[in-house]
């Protein structure tokens, strides 16, 4: 997993793993055309850098950076924990 897409869905905020650029950003894309999806933004794992996610042009939501970096490292601790067992 090198890239962490940051969405909501009825107000909740989620966080999925990919492992490649292109299916990072189908995703928020898809998910915001037919899922209802509010697509926040992109984490890159290797470098910590947040990509704003913008939809044809515009971004779909306000939230600011460091929401998305926290949800972000939030899902990879509790994916490194669940390895772990």
């Amino acid at each position: 997993m090198r890239y962490i897409v940051v969405f909501a869905q009825q107000e909740i905020c989620y966080a999925v793993g990919f492992d490649n650029s292109t299916d990072a950003v189908d995703f928020l894309f898809w998910g915001y055309e037919e899922y209802e999806l509010l697509p926040y933004g992109i984490y890159e794992v290797l470098t910590g850098e947040v990509a704003l996610y913008e939809h044809r042009g515009e971004r779909t939501s306000e939230v600011d950076e460091s929401v998305i970096r926290q949800k972000a490292l939030d899902y990879m601790k509790a994916a490194i924990q669940k390895t772990m067992g």
